[in-house]
């Protein structure tokens, strides 16, 4: 864009001739005039021209031009200087190689993908602490599969006080748990599937064993029996009577595995 302004006192007429021929290297694309504009005794009219370079020209400028002045009286006309613009210089030859050195920008990742790698991340831990208690738990059954039967229901026992079902009120869910504890030496001891069978069930095979002998007989018959008026008969049961019981429990695997022990050796 061209932009000639012209500023003179106001009683003088100032004319420009059509410059569209005095342009080179240019294409003229438009051509308007401001509308003239007096203030403080003195007149300035704009006119612009929107040029369009040539590409390769020889040479950009705009040839000198006569601007005539006019009063009441008479007329003068005086001739403008030539106007030369720079032009863009020579091109650099095109060889093919990039025109930039592409460096690497870093980019900050975005809020979600921040998220996504906090939530894979602790993903990652709990799936990571998930296995190592499933390994740890593993490993603790394994030992306790490999334990001698007493010593793997002297550890039931203790792991069943450690829940403190009674001082909870919960005397049903104990007395379950404690015969079962009974009923699964057995069965690892004798094979006798005590722990699916009733107590009706179990004394009627146990009577039979000969690993049993009658007052071992009788005081199982007692524990069990005196277990399922609690469990099925819903008789109340104290603190008291849960010690006894866990007591006669204990009792009974330990005598039981040290006449298994003496049986061995002798």
């Amino acid at each position: 864009m061209l932009t000639v302004t012209v500023e003179a006192p106001e009683h003088l007429e100032v004319t420009l001739p059509d410059l569209r021929d005095r342009f080179a290297g240019f294409s003229m694309a438009e051509d308007f005039a401001a509308q003239p504009v007096a203030a403080n005794g003195r007149k300035r009219q704009t006119y612009r021209w929107r040029l369009v370079p040539e590409p390769a020209a020889k040479r950009y400028r705009l040839a000198p031009f006569a601007v005539t002045v006019t009063d009441a009286s008479h007329s003068s006309t005086f001739a403008t200087r030539p106007v030369i613009f720079p032009d863009e210089g020579a091109r650099p030859p095109v060889t093919g190689d990039p025109e930039v050195n592409p460096e690497p920008v870093y980019v900050p990742p975005t809020a979600r993908t921040v998220a996504l790698w906090i939530v894979a991340v602790l993903a990652g831990v709990a799936a990571l602490a998930a296995a190592l208690f499933g390994l740890t738990r593993l490993n603790r059954r394994v030992r306790e599969f490999r334990m001698p039967p007493a010593d793997r229901a002297m550890l039931e026992l203790q792991r069943l006080l450690g829940r403190n079902l009674p001082t909870r009120g919960l005397f049903k869910e104990f007395y379950i748990e404690l015969t079962m504890v009974v009923r699964r030496y057995i069965e690892r001891t004798r094979g006798i599937r005590a722990p699916g069978q009733t107590t009706q069930e179990f004394l009627a095979v146990a009577v039979d064993h000969p690993s049993f002998t009658p007052e071992v007989v009788a005081k199982l018959k007692t524990f069990l029996e005196s277990a399922d008026l609690v469990k099925f008969a819903g008789q109340k049961a104290t603190t008291e009577m849960t010690d006894a019981a866990t007591d006669r429990a204990r009792t009974y695997i330990r005598e039981d595995s040290e006449r298994t022990q003496e049986g061995v050796r002798s």
